[in-house]
């Protein structure tokens, strides 16, 4: 724990415990001294009537006991503006608690020492915190608050300063006396009129605030707008006690006004600090959240039944002529029995929603996380925005989503945070990634989000199978593009450099046979005998041009099969071609394709121009060697402009393009192609075009032959 945080907790625990034994002294002095209800006159500057003054040490006791450890809170685990105003409301108001029943009991008991301090202070110590609250939830948010809004807060500071300072320093009556009051009859006449056209311009500051709240939450997103619902009910409630403030004395009040008025801030110190410890705090309430919930939803079932109680038995007499009786009093605990269970519930699911925000209910969360998941973008796009929605509704600092099919797709949400706690997702039995999360600086997850996060696993599990199958369609879609266009540039190679020369000499030579028909006969049939072979074989070119172009071999069979229906095509009288596929492990597709058409081309050319009587195909791969594919033949060998033809580097550049190499041995006793490619292809090189989908297939290579 480094310095700056534990100063930071010994000054929260100092706060707690004064405002807390001030308010518990008020209390026990209160009981054991049986003292009136009315304050010492002349100690408030306030105002309101005596029925009003004579609750202010009630509210004062309320105040501290709860801001206490509000701010405690906050101050210990976030330095922010908002808990060190509380804390100044929550120590002040238990010191004027304390002090209208220490100058009460000074009445009493002559000589009490500090009296006049202790009387005065009762009128002083709750001014500045309660005329700050006018504006303090224009401090409660997660963003820089505007100018002018700022402004309304400055305002508001300076009229709690000199507010302060009239009622520190104010002697309205003789006796006790005030050590810091100003001897001045001018001065001294002035400060209640003063006091009061301020008390005026916080309430007018209170009402501001309330409508920038409203309208805050009107343009407030689903994450925020329920802490802004609450805060701004809490202090329109505050806003409500404020009038207290400036009711002029004389004026005869309902007996159900004097009740709101105790009940209106009551309540307001309910909601109020609630809704400004999970706004200011957001996810540091980790280790109290259950107790804040706790809390709230007994303090808000408590004054609950005293307003249904109030309403029975105080305003239905009231507001009823000839209403009461004993009969109320027995009415209204049955009336508050039957509303406790159905207002608990609704209660509890306010109080979940304020605290957990969207991961409150976490059959909705679930639901609208599924609804999302058909809708995700291929790629990491897809998981960028789960990973941004994720953070977002469970309040986290980052959240993360890797692949472990796919280790290049992965997606990041947030900044470093606290300690990460990982999941893996899986689909069955199969571990296809990992969910990693983090806390925000300075905070750890509570074992809420820790048993969502287990239940959320297996959708974050779904889309990360969904966001990969997307990405290997898109592949898939472009390697078909590649392919037509390896194709088309195949088909276009061979047109211009073999078929096309080809069937020009052909065309040639039936003009000679015209030219030598009439007079030599004998010669002309010759030739029309090796302009029909010549035709014969260029015929089979386009036939094996139509196969190179397309998969069509593979389809439906395995390298063994269509490897030995190619060695079938070339058998002849003259010519004997073997296949020999040995491979032990399962070849990807772009590979087994490669295979084919460099077999093809290789024994194309063999049987073509070597001269060959003999042409043997062997393919091997086993364990993780690369895939070998060699055609030998016995023929004349290959000349230097066959080394430098179509064909070879066709071969070549298949080989190249997953990553593999392609040698040639030559001499006058045969040829021998060997290409090898590894099992994985690595991604094309710059200026080539892939082949096929880089997606392993089922084939399994057998033993021919």
């Amino acid at each position: 724990m480094n310095r700056a945080h534990h100063g930071r907790r010994v000054v929260a625990s100092a706060v707690w415990a004064v405002s807390w034994a001030l308010a518990i002294a008020s209390l026990l002095i209160a009981w054991r001294a049986g003292l009136e209800t009315e304050p010492l006159p002349g100690v408030f500057l306030s105002q309101a009537p005596v029925a009003m003054q004579s609750r202010f040490d009630d509210i004062g006791v309320v105040v501290a006991l709860v801001y206490g450890p509000v701010s405690a809170l906050i101050l210990a685990r976030r330095p922010h503006p908002v808990g060190v105003i509380l804390a100044v409301h929550a120590v002040g108001s238990g010191l004027a608690a304390f002090g209208v029943q220490y100058g009460l009991l000074g009445a009493e008991l002559p000589g009490l020492p500090a009296w006049g301090f202790f009387a005065f202070a009762a009128g002083w110590g709750f001014v500045p915190g309660t005329f700050m609250t006018s504006a303090l939830p224009l401090l409660v948010t997660r963003d820089r608050i505007p100018g002018w809004q700022r402004v309304i807060v400055g305002a508001c500071a300076v009229v709690a300063s000199v507010a302060f300072v009239l009622s520190l320093t104010q002697q309205r009556a003789p006796v006790p006396r005030n050590p810091f009051a100003i001897d001045d009859p001018t001065y001294q006449a002035s400060v209640s009129d003063a006091y009061t056209v301020l008390s005026f311009a916080a309430l007018a500051i209170s009402v501001v605030t309330c409508v920038i709240l409203v309208v805050r939450w009107g343009r407030a997103g689903a994450r925020d707008r329920a802490g802004i619902a609450w805060l701004t009910l809490g202090h329109l409630f505050l806003t409500a006690s404020y009038l207290s403030l400036v009711v002029p004395d004389g004026v005869e009040l309902p007996q159900w006004v004097v009740d709101f008025g105790m009940v209106a801030p009551v309540l307001g110190q309910v909601l109020y600090p609630a809704a400004i410890l999970v706004v200011v705090l957001g996810q540091r309430l980790w280790g109290v959240e259950l107790v804040v919930s706790r809390i709230i939803l007994w303090a808000l079932l408590t004054v609950s039944g005293v307003l249904v109680y109030l309403l029975v038995v105080v305003m239905v007499p009231a507001l009823v002529p000839g209403g009461g009786g004993n009969g109320l009093v027995l009415l209204a605990p049955v009336v508050i029995a039957l509303a406790v269970q159905p207002l608990r519930r609704w209660l509890q699911g306010r109080i979940d929603a304020l605290v957990y925000g969207e991961g409150a209910d976490p059959d909705a969360l679930l639901a609208r996380l599924g609804d999302r998941i058909g809708e995700l973008e291929p790629g990491a796009a897809g998981l960028q925005r789960l990973c941004e929605a994720l953070r977002r509704v469970l309040r986290l600092g980052v959240v993360e989503v890797r692949s472990a099919v796919t280790p290049a797709l992965a997606a990041t949400s947030g900044r470093a945070g606290g300690p990460a706690v990982r999941h893996p997702l899986r689909v069955g039995d199969r571990v296809i990634g990992e969910l990693v999360v983090r806390p925000r600086d300075g905070q750890r997850l509570d074992r809420r989000t820790l048993r969502l996060l287990d239940d959320i696993a297996g959708l974050v599990a779904a889309a990360l199978q969904l966001v990969e199958s997307n990405l290997v369609l898109e592949q898939a879609r472009g390697d078909l593009i590649a392919l037509r266009a390896q194709e088309r540039r195949a088909v276009r190679r061979e047109l211009h450099d073999g078929l096309g020369p080809s069937l020009a000499g052909i065309g040639f030579g039936l003009a000679a046979v015209e030219n030598l028909l009439p007079a030599q006969p004998e010669q002309a049939e010759r030739m029309l005998h090796e302009l029909a072979d010549d035709l014969n074989r260029r015929i089979r070119d386009v036939r094996d041009l139509a196969n190179e172009v397309t998969p069509s071999p593979l389809d439906g069979a395995t390298l063994s099969e269509a490897l030995d229906e190619l060695a079938a095509r070339f058998e002849s009288g003259h010519l004997r071609v073997e296949s020999d596929v040995d491979a032990a492990s399962v070849l990807p597709v772009a590979v087994q394709g490669a295979i084919y058409f460099i077999a093809a081309e290789a024994l194309t050319n063999a049987a073509r121009h070597a001269g060959a009587t003999r042409i043997r195909i062997a393919v091997e791969a086993r364990g993780g060697d690369p895939a070998e594919v060699r055609v030998t033949d016995d023929g004349t060998g290959i000349d230097a402009d066959a080394a430098r033809g179509v064909g070879l580097r066709s071969m070549r550049e298949r080989a190249e393009e997953l990553g593999g190499t392609l040698e040639v041995t030559t001499g006058p006793s045969g040829t021998t192609i060997c290409a090898r490619m590894p099992l994985r292809p690595a991604p094309p090189a710059p200026g080539h075009v892939a082949v096929a989908a880089g997606t392993p297939g089922p084939l399994r290579l057998e033993r021919t032959r």
